[in-house]
């Protein structure tokens, strides 16, 4: 069977004019990035229904989804297509927008960005297989209807919506972040949507202050990361790709990732390395404490199971990564737990001893 392509914007247009009910699909991940207030505010003007679903809401914790839910309203169903929870929910929710304006029969679509999973919903909605799939934007074989229940129909061609906005275009990783010549503004607006929707979590992530979010905020994770340049200013730019890559990893979130999972498939017992580096006279400096350690043999047989820990030595405190895949994983776990347990570092190093990767972090901790 040929297909042919319609344009993406004529497609969401036929959604909204034909459907009583227009399910808006969302990551539950990054719901802000992946809404579309315009086209909200056209589905309403409408007046059609709009259900906002949150697709992929196991991957976020429950107390979280409850906040989003605070933002979007009670028209807000939680659920994840791969796993098939919350289908019962958004049924019920489509025939109750239905009786609101009695409608004893009605047809409902689909709209949302690129990979939030619209026809993995429909797929799910339906109990089988029929909604096409794949990354062709606007492919389509015409009318498609599926029945949902004997009243109910819902077009299984769903409304592709584009990201335009260059900044989102970068935060998503549609466009490389290395080929972005001024990554700041995107950061930005990264920082300001995680604060609109909690004032904690920037602060604490970065373990800074500030009044509002703009290019001084950026100076001020710069200087704590030490991204400095000739003259001691700090690298904005090395800054903001830092806080995109970090968001887009993951690790910078909308709620607080709990820093302890760092240590749980991991031994903390450091003490068969730190009982070489008792009375040793250089313990702030973290390059000379690798360089001591590699005098013991011991320490150059390959470990079977990584170990981040600390231990406290001469009133300064030593986070040791022994035994990761790479330098940088041990370098990001130490500064991840030194972050976590408000430790300030003065000095850090990483290298190898024998098959091991190691990675030192010598700081003091900081007083609140």
């Amino acid at each position: 069977m040929r297909y042919k392509k319609v344009p993406v914007k004529k497609i969401v247009n036929k959604i909204i004019d034909e459907c009583d009910v227009i399910l808006l699909v969302l990551d539950a991940r990054d719901p802000e990035m992946t809404r579309n207030r315009e086209l909200e505010n056209k589905i309403k003007s409408k007046g059609k229904k709009l259900i906002y679903v949150l697709n992929k809401s196991d991957l976020v914790p429950k107390e979280i989804l409850e906040k989003w839910k605070n933002v979007f309203g009670e028209n807000t169903v939680f659920i994840s297509a791969k796993r098939r929870l919350g289908t019962k929910i958004l049924r019920d929710m489509i025939k109750k927008s239905l009786r609101e304006m009695n409608k004893k029969e009605g047809k409902v679509g689909i709209v949302g960005y690129p990979n939030v999973g619209k026809s993995s919903i429909i797929n799910a909605l339906t109990g089988k297989r029929k909604a096409l799939t794949g990354s062709i934007a606007g492919l389509t074989k015409g009318e498609q209807w599926v029945r949902l229940t004997k009243n109910i129909k819902l077009m299984d061609t769903p409304g592709v919506l584009e990201l335009k906005d260059e900044d989102d275009l970068v935060i998503s990783g549609a466009l490389r972040l290395e080929k972005v010549e001024n990554p700041i503004p995107p950061a930005l607006k990264i920082l300001k949507r995680i604060d609109n929707f909690d004032k904690s979590i920037v602060r604490e992530y970065f373990n800074i202050n500030y009044k509002e979010i703009d290019e001084e905020t950026l100076k001020k994770i710069g200087e704590k990361r030490g991204y400095l340049i000739k003259g001691g200013e700090v690298d904005l730019v090395r800054t903001a790709r830092t806080i995109i890559k970090e968001y887009q990893d993951g690790k910078l979130n909308y709620y607080k990732v709990d820093l302890k999972k760092y240590g749980q498939d991991r031994n903390k017992d450091i003490s068969f390395i730190t009982k070489y580096l008792k009375d040793f006279p250089f313990i702030e400096d973290a390059k000379m404490i690798i360089t001591h350690l590699k005098d013991f043999e011991e320490l150059y047989k390959r470990i079977k199971k990584p170990v981040l820990g600390f231990e406290e030595i001469d009133g300064n405190i030593v986070v040791i990564s022994f035994g990761e895949k790479t330098k940088d994983t041990g370098r990001k776990k130490v500064e991840d737990f030194c972050k976590s347990k408000n430790i300030e570092i003065i000095s850090k190093f990483g290298d190898k001893i024998g098959n091991n990767n190691i990675y030192v972090a010598v700081g003091k901790k900081v007083k609140k």
